[in-house]
């Protein structure tokens, strides 16, 4: 159930972007202890975007998984902020990651909620 939406003003080849979503995967279900099978990611790239009032490369994260703990999400911003970094070049001064721990009843799948 963890959901990464990755978004970017950087245009990103097709190749590029199989490689940064399958490694996406893979480490939030390593560092969320989950099921890869259950884990979807979305990426945005060439999105409009100013941060700091500048257009340089950006990225915005957004990780929703339910019972998502808190004394995860540094470990999971870092994680993230290097995996951005390796495959984006985006220093992790120029990304923001939004964590957001959604109720068992307010997340569906397979026509049921968790």
């Amino acid at each position: 159930m963890p959901y990464l939406k990755i978004q970017t003003n950087l245009p990103i080849g097709k190749k590029s972007q199989q490689t940064i979503l399958r490694n996406a995967s893979s480490l939030v279900a390593r560092e969320l202890e989950k099921s890869e099978e259950l884990v979807m990611i979305a990426l945005q790239p060439d999105t409009t975007m100013l941060f700091a009032g500048s257009d340089e490369p950006v990225a915005f994260l957004e990780l929703k998984s339910v019972g998502l703990p808190g004394k995860k999400t540094k470990k999971l911003s870092q994680s993230l902020c290097e995996l951005i970094e390796e495959h984006l070049g985006i220093t992790k001064e120029r990304v923001y990651v939004k964590f957001i721990d959604v109720n068992r009843g307010m997340w569906g799948w397979k026509g049921d909620t968790f």
